[in-house]
Formats: structure tokens, sequence, C-alpha cells
């Protein structure tokens, strides 16, 4: 072995796991089609009893998808109202896998986060007031300012 080959070895090393530790891009979920497209969601699994499990509510869940469409770092933002929905949503959010699109041929990884609804009416009914409920009831589960140019995310607001 040549005498600078440990040391050009060792670099190789270092410089790629700076590579792996890189920071995802942090983006919108309304741009995360632009990048990854879900390919599995699991079933959510509620409790049997708790706190607001049939109230009309939303849940904000932040993740990172990583290069192999797995998620990681899920974490709930926000739950409207309180009550014991937040893991089921963790839980969802985890189970979550994403197939990279033709323009993410690079698999780069992401910082985005998804609203998950309990209790709402469909978004596809037919019924305007049915949407209009549903809208309504998102609304405050949406993260403003989420991935800006500041690339910084909104305090976590728990009501």
């Amino acid at each position: 072995m040549w005498p600078w080959s440990k040391s050009v070895l060792v670099l190789g090393v270092a410089a790629g796991a700076g590579l792996a530790a890189e920071k995802p891009q942090v983006i919108p979920p309304e741009r995360l089609a632009n990048y990854w497209l879900l390919a599995q969601a699991p079933d959510a699994n509620a409790p049997n009893s708790g706190r607001n499990l049939d109230a009309p509510s939303c849940a904000a869940v932040s993740y990172v998808v990583e290069k192999d469409g797995s998620t990681s770092q899920a974490k709930l933002e926000r739950l409207v109202p309180d009550g014991d929905l937040g893991k089921v949503a963790v839980g969802v959010v985890a189970g979550m896998r994403f197939a990279a699109t033709k323009q993410n041929l690079g698999k780069d990884r992401v910082f985005t986060y998804v609203v998950i609804p309990f209790n709402l009416p469909d978004a596809d009914s037919p019924n305007a007031a049915d949407r209009a409920r549903r809208m309504q009831a998102l609304a405050p589960c949406k993260l403003d300012n989420f991935g800006h140019a500041d690339k910084q995310v909104v305090p976590i607001v728990h009501k």
C-alpha cells in the first residue's frame, strides 16, 4: 500500500460522510410532487378511546423524505383541536413511502409537511358546503411561511 493511500482513503470516507449529512431542501407541501410522489401510505391506527377522537380535526406533521423514499424525523407541528390523534398522524407519516419523480434523478432529500384530516368530509364531495367545511377545518393546520426564501419553519403553536 502506498504511504499516501491511507490518507486518501480517510479523506474519501470523510467527504462521503459529509455528503450523507447534507441538509434536506425545505419545500412547501404543494411543491412535493416536483420531487417525490407518494407510493405507499399505511392505514391510520386510531385508539379506541381518548380526547377528541370524533371531533373534526387536523394535524400538521413535518418530515424528511430520504434518498430511498422512506420518511424520517416525523414530528407533530400542530393539532387542532388538541387531542389524542397526534400520535396517529405521526404514525401515518412515519410509514409513508415515496418514489422519486423524473425531475428528481438525484433523489434529493426534502423537508416538508403534510396536513392530515380527521373526521372531515371528503375533498371531492359533490356538496359544496362539505368542501367548504373541510377547507375551514384544515386551515388552522397550515404552516405559514414554510419553505420560503428564509428556509425557516414557523414556530410550533399548540392550541
